[in-house]
């Protein structure tokens, strides 16, 4: 029968004797957990108040050491971005009342320890044409750091044959921007006739260990553009400057063959074509031509067959030959043709191993120690055209450099609409 009885209260279960001690614990742990939650969001909280004040300290720092020519968001997302302190050289100042100047820009690690990271130069050029005309503002168109190949380093993967030292000159669109490599973008503002200031250039460069992705160069080239914007405008200088090309190629640092080789060596594939090739590179390194660009060069290479067939013949004409061994990994055969357009063309000179020989547009001869030059006028713009071979090569393929000097400085002035050219006398080439 139904149970008539009202509500009853329950019992309380049985409860275990450690039930209650470990509750207990429970409790205590979840108040420790509760407390360090607090604590850890408390400590990221003062972490983020702390980066976002050190990253406020290092915009004003690269704002002011770069001359507000560049916004420092971009610089601080370089190499992966996440930087929020850094440090700046004291021996560098951004001043635009000067011919040179720059700033340099250190990430900073761990207490004393500073990494490099981003630098800016920027390079004002005079309308008076004497003005620039010092020692300090020369420049030696054969010294080491532009030899096509380098020592490889000391922890550097071993390589079968020798190291490419850097990527040539890359044109930003047409190269009227400016050109870029695979480290370093320039981008230049030539100003119109009659102000004070001929050209202005600014170089945005990568100052990491770490290879540059093409984010980074995309980065480099946008700073570039909008450091010499804004230079040209506080100096005066009035420029139409194109906007930056859409892409940018991957700087090519592998050498390709020379018979169906492009861009800057393509006058090189055409000179192949009509004739034979004989002691002449078989190799070649190039980049894109642009039409505009202020520098271009091409590199050929002796490559290890060809120098294998050639070496025997060498040995018994030189009194202090090479060893193979050394050409082949090391002190590899090479020619490198370079083009100066405008103020490039100031303070060019060699320097090697000897006394300077200024390379004067207007002008054509030899240093009589591997380079030779030619120049022209480009676009009303003094241009200067350079071959330059290492030795022994110039021994070697003496007979054909006037031919091929020749060569490059007609493509040259065809494809640039050049005018005005003088070349180096048939004698500049004789040798003893």
């Amino acid at each position: 029968m139904d149970d008539l009885r009202g509500p009853q209260q329950a019992e309380p279960p049985e409860l275990s004797p450690w039930c209650g001690r470990w509750r207990g614990a429970t409790n205590k742990l979840l108040c420790v957990l509760a407390v360090a939650g607090i604590g850890l969001s408390l400590w990221v909280f003062v972490q983020e108040v702390i980066g976002l004040r050190d990253r406020a300290e290092s915009r004003e720092r690269i704002t002011e050491a770069c001359g507000g020519l560049i916004d420092p968001d971009p610089v601080l997302g370089l190499n992966g971005g996440g930087i929020d302190r850094v440090k700046l050289s004291d021996e560098h100042e951004t001043d635009l009342g000067e011919r040179s100047s720059g700033c340099l820009v250190y990430r900073v690690g761990d207490p004393g320890t500073t990494y490099g990271h981003f630098s800016m130069a920027v390079l004002r050029r005079s309308a008076e044409p004497d003005a620039d005309e010092t020692a300090q503002d020369r420049t030696e168109i054969d010294e080491q750091s532009d030899e096509p190949f380098r020592r490889p380093y000391r922890d550097e993967k071993s390589s079968p044959g020798p190291v490419v030292s850097h990527a040539l000159p890359h044109p930003l669109g047409d190269g009227a921007l400016g050109e870029y490599d695979e480290y370093k973008v320039t981008a230049r503002a030539v100003c119109e006739k009659g102000g004070k200031i001929s050209s202005i250039e600014v170089s945005a460069v990568a100052q990491y260990d770490e290879p540059v992705t093409a984010e980074d160069r995309r980065t480099l080239a946008g700073l570039a553009r909008q450091g010499v914007d804004r230079a040209a405008d506080r100096t005066g200088c009035r420029a139409d400057l194109p906007g930056l090309p859409a892409e940018l190629a991957e700087p090519e640092m592998k050498f390709g063959s020379a018979a169906s080789t492009g861009g800057t060596c393509d006058w090189y594939r055409r000179f192949l074509a009509q004739g034979e090739r004989g002691s002449l590179p078989d190799r070649a390194l190039a980049a894109p031509a642009g039409k505009a660009s202020d520098h271009d060069a091409c590199v050929l290479a002796v490559g290890e067959k060809e120098t294998r067939r050639i070496y025997p013949g060498f040995v018994k004409t030189s009194d202090y030959p090479q060893s193979l061994e050394d050409v082949l990994k090391y002190l590899p055969w090479w020619v490198k043709t370079e083009t100066y357009v405008g103020d490039g063309t100031r303070g060019l000179r060699t320097g090697h191993f000897k006394q300077p020989t200024e390379l004067t547009p207007g002008t054509a001869g030899t240093d009589s120690d591997q380079t030779w030059w030619a120049s022209s006028v480009c676009g009303g713009r003094p241009a200067v055209h350079v071959l330059w071979v290492t030795y022994p090569y110039d021994r070697i393929a003496a007979d054909r450099l006037e031919s091929l000097f020749r060569a490059y400085v007609d493509d040259v002035a065809e494809r640039r609409g050049c005018t005005d050219v003088v070349l180096p006398d048939a004698k500049d080439f004789a040798r003893s």
